[in-house]
């Protein structure tokens, strides 16, 4: 039990649990775009994320030799240098466009630690969530296009719609914040009250499904699909505006575009 225990702890701190959501939800809008994400477009998304997360949240911790369990700093060394030589090694195969999109993500990435006062600075809590909210769509759904000539009015809706879901799925994680986060500029749960919140999350997650439905051409699997995810979205999110858990947040919030991949995965099973 106590090694399961370390195992679950492992992976939702090493960031593998938000690396694979990430990877889930490219291949849900791939899946919804009837076009199936590059292998190194996949890979590059997995490592690159759990590099860019364990260096913001552990780089000064683990060059300074503070953390106190040996084993854990030593696997996240691995497992982050692992992510950095693999991320290097696809970025070299992925295109120009996919290139430029990685440049603006990183762009918008780094604004947020390291210039924490601008607009889209994690100090601005007013913007700090659709900065987010941008990262996460230029990653899992603008280099789904491997040339500008790709890009379509169907990939462009949905890439809002991948917005307005990733900007639903953050509300939880501000309730959870909203007594510790004093920043410059109030969140969006702040600034609005718990009330207004958690209708406003569901008006993203209602957006998204809307958006989702008339950008693609579906058949019944797909409806089903959509409806599904979108029943446990919604309920998903009107719990984690209703408790603080840290665990809540990182584990079931986190775990829902693998969700609707896996709902997905047994509609086709079905039908």
């Amino acid at each position: 039990m106590a090694f399961l225990k370390q195992a679950l702890d492992f992976y939702l701190k090493s960031s593998i649990h938000v690396a694979l959501a990430v990877v889930a939800l490219s291949v849900v809008n791939g899946l919804f775009l009837n076009k199936m994400p590059d292998e190194n477009v996949l890979f590059f998304q997995f490592s690159s994320t759990i590099f860019y997360y364990n260096s913001l949240k552990y780089g000064q911790l683990l060059f300074k030799g503070t953390l106190r369990r040996l084993w854990f700093a030593f696997a996240l060394w691995g497992l982050t240098g692992l992510s950095l030589v693999v991320s290097l090694y696809t970025l070299i195969h992925l295109s120009s466009f996919q290139h430029l999109m990685i440049g603006v993500a990183l762009i918008l990435g780094l604004s947020y630690v390291y210039l924490p006062s601008s607009v889209f600075g994690r100090e601005n809590g007013t913007f700090k969530t659709l900065t987010v909210a941008l990262v996460w769509a230029i990653v899992t759904s603008a280099m789904q296009s491997a040339d500008v000539t790709e890009v379509t009015v169907s990939s462009a809706v949905q890439f809002v719609a991948t917005l307005c879901w990733v900007l639903a799925l953050m509300f939880p994680f501000e309730f959870r914040d909203r007594n510790d986060d004093q920043l410059r500029h109030p969140t969006l749960v702040q600034r609005f009250g718990w009330s207004a919140s958690r209708w406003l999350a569901q008006f993203f997650l209602a957006c998204w499904a809307l958006l989702t439905l008339v950008s693609v051409d579906f058949g019944l699997p797909f409806i089903v699909v959509l409806s599904v995810s979108y029943a446990l979205a919604a309920q998903t999110v009107a719990k984690g505006m209703r408790t603080s858990s840290l665990f809540y947040t990182e584990f079931w919030v986190e775990a829902l575009p693998l969700m609707v991949l896996l709902t997905y995965g047994l509609t086709l099973l079905i039908f």
